[in-house]
């Protein structure tokens, strides 16, 4: 990502409930130029979205995660009370989750997934 000194870098929350699979992910986009936000859980990341400080630019989110809300239940509080922000929904079962994915109108990314490949797509979407 090249920012430039009058833009701010996008911001991201990664919502995952494996912390070694979030850290790596996390760090990684760091690296980027993005600025990160992390929950372990989808019921985390609405309160982080409701009280964050800097407008939050995409929602990177696995699916299947413990909690009230799994990632479809996130996309659709997402997509009900701010529409215009991004979400990627991810799985290690993508196939058999993939009519689910598409009901929810979210772009989809399999695991394991490729970091750079991550990368493209946050940058497509923000």
């Amino acid at each position: 990502m090249s920012a430039n000194d009058n833009q701010q870098p996008s911001t991201i929350l990664i919502v995952e409930d494996e912390v070694l699979i979030r850290a790596c992910l996390a760090d990684f986009l760091q690296d980027k130029g993005f600025k990160v936000l992390e929950a372990g859980t989808a019921d985390d990341a609405v309160e982080i979205i409701e009280k964050a400080d800097s407008a939050v630019d995409l929602v990177f989110s696995d699916v299947m995660m413990p909690g009230k809300l799994n990632g479809f239940g996130l996309a659709q509080w997402v997509h009900a009370i701010h529409p215009d922000l991004p979400i990627i929904l991810t799985s290690g079962h993508a196939k058999s989750v993939a009519e689910s994915i598409r009901r929810c109108g979210t772009a989809a990314m399999p695991k394991p997934y490729d970091l750079e490949h991550v990368a493209e797509e946050i940058r497509k979407l923000v």
